[in-house]
């Protein structure tokens, strides 16, 4: 998702992907970053503090935001579970989120 993101000029700049390592601690997130060659944001959580803001959800879990232009947000999408077909999801995010 994140390469398609950054290839196709009309999103570039204005979708970001990110990660939170629930229960990870920053070295543990720079090691996984590091080994499996992350190229996006990822955040450790080791204290669980965003989890528990995110109603301590289980993981995999995704969720589409759009931050709308008076600074506020809202939430597009939010389901547990992996997805099946990457490419199905990510079509899915960007068709919700407005942007396609």
């Amino acid at each position: 998702m994140y390469r398609k993101i950054e290839n196709d000029a009309k999103l570039k700049g204005k979708v970001k992907l990110i990660g939170i390592g629930v229960g990870n601690s920053e070295f543990e997130v720079a090691y996984f970053k590091k080994v499996y060659k992350i190229p996006f944001p990822l955040f450790a959580d080791g204290d669980f503090e965003i989890h528990k803001k995110l109603g301590e959800v289980r993981t995999p879990y995704f969720i589409g935001i759009r931050i709308l232009e008076d600074g506020s947000y809202t939430i597009y999408y939010s389901k547990l579970g992996g997805a099946k077909d990457a490419d199905e999801l990510f079509d899915k995010l960007l068709k919700d989120s407005g942007l396609m």
